[in-house]
């Protein structure tokens, strides 16, 4: 399974129009609409903001946002979906030039845009992780950092007071060797996250 995990802002012109293609990785549709909000915040000027977004196999969802009916949010959809991504969201501002495009030429532009932006992106494959919230002493958790350097694992909170607490992302391989050395150390908080490493 393949995601977006990061993308240069790309633009194209068609007839004096401007299309700018972004791709990001989103984890669910709150992601997706706080991408969506940023950028409507981002430019007041734009003409059309359409996008298509795939999560798993059953949920995806693609907008034309007032362009005519599937030719804008489907022929972007259709470059994830030929691409075989998940979990990808890629959206297409478009700032109108003065010169209409037609249903072939909005098609045209709309896939064009997307497969540049998917051009100028990184896609990486997903691995699912367990989220672990760690607490013990200092001694012990740098004995668990050593175990984890290892492998695949991302921190994202530590707090050292008297005790060391931790969230950590950690894949499977990691969990097993935890679970065998410091079984009383941690508690898993979350499981099968997918996460592009």
């Amino acid at each position: 399974m393949k995601s977006i995990t990061e993308s240069k802002k790309i633009s194209i012109v068609e007839k004096n129009s401007i299309f700018i293609g972004r791709g990001f990785f989103v984890k669910d549709k709150n992601d997706v609409e706080k991408v969506i909000s940023s950028l409507k915040n981002e430019d007041k000027d734009y003409t059309h903001i359409v996008y298509a977004y795939r999560l798993t196999s059953n949920e995806f969802y693609y907008t034309d946002d007032r362009e005519p009916k599937n030719c804008a949010g489907l022929p972007v959809y259709n470059v994830i979906e030929k691409n075989d991504l998940y979990f990808s969201l890629i959206t297409v501002t478009r700032f109108f030039g003065g010169i209409k495009l037609g249903a072939s030429g909005l098609v045209r532009a709309y896939s064009r845009c997307a497969i540049e932006t998917l051009k100028n992106s990184i896609i990486k494959e997903l691995e699912k992780f367990y989220l672990l919230e760690i607490s013990t002493d200092y001694n012990e958790y740098n004995k668990i950092l050593h175990v984890i350097e290892r492998t695949k694992h991302k921190i994202l909170v530590e707090d050292f007071k008297e005790r060391v607490k931790a969230k950590i992302y950690v894949n499977a391989e990691t969990l097993s060797k935890l679970e065998k050395i410091y079984p009383d150390s941690f508690e898993i908080l979350d499981k099968d996250i997918l996460l592009p490493y």
